[in-house]
């Protein structure tokens, strides 16, 4: 663990209700994809005294750290941190975590629910940035197709990449202003055992808010992957 300043470049809208800011750590940041940062704002009046844990969502091996993460208006913290202008300096620690991709050339099954695609962004980056080798199937479920975080550049990463599958759905298309032609629904049994074509030596990783996890994990579990192959991260209030 070690202590690191991180300076503010900018943000960006990244999908409805979630932003991604850009900072420039004042040196190395010795984190493997997947991990986190804990970082540190003045903010009194939140209840977690000003503390957040936040996942890189890119490789590394970047010269920046990028950060994704629901906005909530009603956040004292997310109000302090969406109005960071650049140049801004903040605290925080690195890395924590054993959320991280598994050793191994078998396939790997990464499960998202939400914002919870973050850490494998991090992850796919990281292995586009060596070359890629492991068979990779990524599975987001997100609420509607304008909430659907890292879209555009996720898409282009698996026409790309060979080695890459990438599979969505939404579960309340018409809640959205946009159209939306691929799969509605959650993740069902039927869908996650079409996937898995060698449970045994698939390693899986599941993101995202705690019901999806736990379904998730449960599932996959009676698909027949075992239980020291599935890798859990529960997102706790964003």
């Amino acid at each position: 663990m070690a202590d690191v300043t991180l300076g503010l470049e900018g943000s960006r809208e990244e999908a409805l209700d979630t932003r991604t800011f850009v900072f420039r750590p004042d040196g190395p940041v010795g984190a493997l994809p997947g991990q986190y940062l804990l970082v540190k704002l003045d903010v009194p009046e939140d209840p977690r005294r000003g503390s957040r844990s936040f996942t890189m969502a890119n490789s590394p091996r970047a010269v920046s750290v990028l950060v994704a993460t629901r906005m909530r208006p009603a956040s004292p913290f997310k109000r302090a941190l969406a109005a960071l202008t650049p140049g801004a300096r903040i605290p925080a620690k690195d890395p924590f975590g054993r959320f991280v991709l598994p050793d191994g050339d078998g396939p790997v099954l990464m499960l998202a629910g939400g914002v919870g695609v973050t850490p494998f962004r991090s992850m796919l980056e990281d292995l586009l940035r060596g070359g890629g080798g492991r068979r990779v199937t990524l599975v987001t479920s997100d609420r509607t197709p304008e909430a659907i975080p890292f879209r555009a550049e996720l898409d282009g990463w698996a026409r790309t990449a060979p080695w890459l599958r990438l599979e969505r759905t939404v579960t309340r298309p018409l809640a959205g202003g946009s159209s939306w032609g691929g799969r509605v629904g959650r993740i069902d049994a039927a869908w996650l055992g079409s996937l898995l074509a060698e449970p045994p030596s698939t390693d899986v990783l599941v993101v995202g808010p705690p019901g999806f996890v736990d379904g998730m994990a449960a599932a996959t579990a009676a698909a027949g992957v075992p239980k020291d192959r599935i890798r859990a991260e529960r997102f706790l209030g964003y």
